[in-house]
């Protein structure tokens, strides 16, 4: 039953105040006021669950699900919500669906998560709407109907829910379920970007450098990718560096191209790391340094194969995992980038490189290492 197991669904995320509330109470000095389940919260919901009341029954669950999904506690929690979802608890259903498609306190069962999702999705819950989808998509517990799916993404997404709103602006990007319609897509995009979604930033800013957008505009996609990369997106900050460094839609400045390169490496975005390499073996906007090129190009290497080796032990454990294809193509430019190295570079370089790699094991220890370099 181990490749019944689909990790991709996540639990209801645990509710809390809203932010304007915290911050109210962090300027009146409540510090308690942070949104944390109190023991006499629990203890109400216990006698209201043991009651028959579903909602009670569904925070007692909410509660109660623990990471480990060997946990008793998981156990319990799908007691409670088998017990709501029974009467029709929409919030329940759900949350009982996500546990039996992750196999969390329960045997998976693939038909009885997608049952409940389709349960919960027609009363309303955009959450299950959203799984549902996914389901349907990807042949989960059902037969794939992409379709149907983006029907079930749209529901969602017009009841607020972010994710769902990005899903469809991609279906509309790539045909799926669909005809290609990129006006469609840019106001999909737009609608969760503007309830502050990086990812859907990042890909609306795309969508404008698409060669078949009839409105395709270097300045809004500069926009929208700068505003992702200003909230932390590596992707987004690598491709803002591009912008910095071509003098496209910007003022071109190599400084500020090495800067924004540089976040996206410190989380360790292969390409940024690439990027990098490139800028430190010609010496353009710093000081050259054919070993840190060499190093940061090894340390590309070393993420790739990390990521492999994750994705190669999660499907030995029968786990799904999504399919990356960018990763051969990023495989591909770091074998050639360590050719290129290695046909320039002194033997004494890329021992040095080697050692550096070695005495920082992290990416942004290997950066801070390499400073010194003056920015031009």
């Amino acid at each position: 039953m181990k490749n019944n197991i689909d990790l991709r669904f996540s639990l209801p995320q645990t509710r809390s105040a809203p932010a304007m509330s915290r911050v109210l109470a962090l300027l009146e000095g409540r510090v308690d006021a942070a949104a944390q389940d109190k023991p006499h919260d629990i203890e109400a919901w216990q006698r209201q669950a043991a009651l028959g009341s579903p909602e009670a029954q569904y925070e007692l669950a909410r509660v109660l699900t623990s990471g480990n999904p060997l946990s008793a506690d998981n156990r319990a929690a799908v007691k409670w919500l088998r017990k709501a979802a029974e009467k029709e608890h929409a919030a329940s259903q759900h949350m009982l669906g996500v546990l039996i498609a992750r196999g969390q306190g329960v045997r998976a069962n693939p038909q009885q998560a997608a049952q409940l999702f389709r349960a919960a999705a027609i009363m309303g819950n955009s959450d299950a709407q959203y799984d549902l989808a996914r389901a349907l998509e990807w042949g989960f517990g059902t037969e794939a109907n992409l379709r149907e799916a983006l029907t079930w993404y749209r529901l969602a997404g017009a009841q607020g829910h972010t994710q769902a709103q990005l899903a469809v602006g991609r279906a509309y990007c790539e045909g799926r379920g669909c005809e290609p319609n990129l006006a469609q897509a840019a106001s999909w995009f737009r609608k969760a970007a503007l309830s502050h979604c990086a990812q859907a930033c990042y890909e609306l800013g795309l969508l404008y450098l698409r060669p078949d957008n009839p409105q395709a505009s270097n300045q809004e996609a500069y926009r929208w990718i700068s505003e992702a990369a200003r909230c932390g997106l590596a992707r987004a900050q690598y491709e803002l560096a591009i912008f910095y460094w071509s003098g496209r839609a910007v003022e071109r400045s190599l400084p500020e191209a090495f800067a924004w390169a540089a976040r996206a490496a410190a989380q360790n975005d292969v390409r940024a790391l690439l990027f990098l390499s490139r800028l430190y073996e010609s010496g353009t906007g710093c000081t050259l340094n054919r070993c840190g090129a060499y190093a940061l190009a090894l340390r590309a290497q070393s993420i790739l194969n990390q990521t492999q080796e994750k994705k190669t032990g999660a499907k030995a454990a029968g786990k799904k995992v999504p399919t990356a294809g960018a990763d051969q193509s990023e495989a591909q430019e770091v074998e050639l980038r360590l050719r290129e190295l290695s046909a320039i570079a002194e033997a004494s370089e890329m021992r040095a490189a080697k050692m550096l790699c070695e005495d920082n094991p992290s990416t942004k220890e290997l950066l801070e290492s390499l400073k010194p370099a003056d920015r031009r």
